[in-house]
């Protein structure tokens, strides 16, 4: 079984679920960007949650089938269609030896994960087969897909799912957050703090899957911060001298050198996948005691559907 690929779109990349362990080596855990979504379109083909599948950012893929097959699209509405015909987001589908599976431009969201039943098979590196693209690690020859590679696929591991209306995760184009203070919360001035909470910002054109520099009020300290580089996690917001905050993605760098004002919490790191060059983001407060809470009503919610999975 394997799949060619006539057009890779903006950007699709083959991702499992990361090579966690690895930062104080300087390569972060990566993986899908949007793990819940990942893990949801497995689930739907039959997969484990962490097999490894395709990642396509803002759309743009077209694919052939040598194979008959089970597919499943998660994540960013995208219009797909097959065979001319169009597709539903979340829903086991077959296709048959010959079609031509295209993803068109993204209405909500940024990326949709395409789960084969089988699984992408690739060689893996740290434990992972996730394309890393800073170091050229993992995926196919440590890049994104091109026009014409053919990527095999696995036996299927089950017979397909469906999921429940209620599990089906809700996008738009303004990504909503919940966090906790950072370490260098206390530098911040209160307008720095106030805005942060109360004032939506706006993904730029600089946004890939290592960060998002957001534009909108500009937040400053009270407290200048002398720092040496210090561990950044994916979902830790930097404040830069020119108070236009950077928020770290899956890829992000292991550490920087500028105040972290805010963390995501863990519940909501998901969502950072979602963000695409122009969205609307707010932060929600999110008290730290409260955080651990909300992690694991969301795990409990999900583990009874889908086997292993965590946030």
């Amino acid at each position: 079984m394997s799949l060619t690929v006539l057009h890779a779109g903006t950007q699709t990349m083959i991702m499992d679920a990361g090579r966690p362990g690895h930062r104080h080596q300087g390569i972060p855990g990566g993986g899908a960007a949007d793990r819940l979504s990942f893990a949801i379109a497995n689930h739907l083909v039959g997969n484990r949650w962490d097999t490894p599948a395709l990642e396509c950012a803002l759309g743009g893929l077209h694919i052939r089938f040598e194979r008959d097959a089970i597919i499943a699209i998660s994540g960013a509405e995208m219009w797909s269609q097959n065979q001319g015909l169009n597709l539903p987001l979340n829903k086991a589908l077959h296709v048959e030896a010959g079609d031509i599976l295209t993803m068109s431009f993204t209405r909500a969201g940024c990326r949709a994960y395409l789960a084969i039943a089988g699984g992408i098979t690739a060689t893996p590196f740290m434990g992972s087969v996730s394309t890393y693209l800073p170091a050229a690690l993992g995926g196919l020859d440590g890049g994104a897909l091109k026009t014409g590679d053919v990527l095999p696929v696995g036996e299927p591991q089950g017979a397909p799912n469906s999921l429940p209306k209620g599990h089906v995760p809700n996008l738009s184009n303004h990504i909503v957050l919940r966090a906790s203070g950072g370490p260098e919360w206390d530098a911040l001035s209160d307008a720095g703090k106030r805005y942060l909470f109360t004032t939506p910002f706006y993904a730029t054109a600089a946004t890939d899957r290592m960060g998002t520099r957001l534009k909108g009020d500009q937040i400053t300290l009270e407290t200048p911060v002398k720092m040496t580089s210090s561990p950044l996690l994916p979902g830790s917001l930097q404040v830069p001298p020119d108070g236009q905050p950077i928020l770290a993605l899956a890829d992000g760098h292991c550490t920087g050198g500028y105040a972290r004002a805010l963390q995501v919490i863990q519940a909501d790191l998901w969502l950072l996948g979602q963000i695409a060059p122009g969205a609307a983001v707010s932060f929600r407060r999110c008290f730290p005691e409260d955080a651990p809470k909300i992690l694991r009503g969301k795990n409990s919610f999900y583990a009874g559907l889908i086997p292993g999975f965590s946030f």
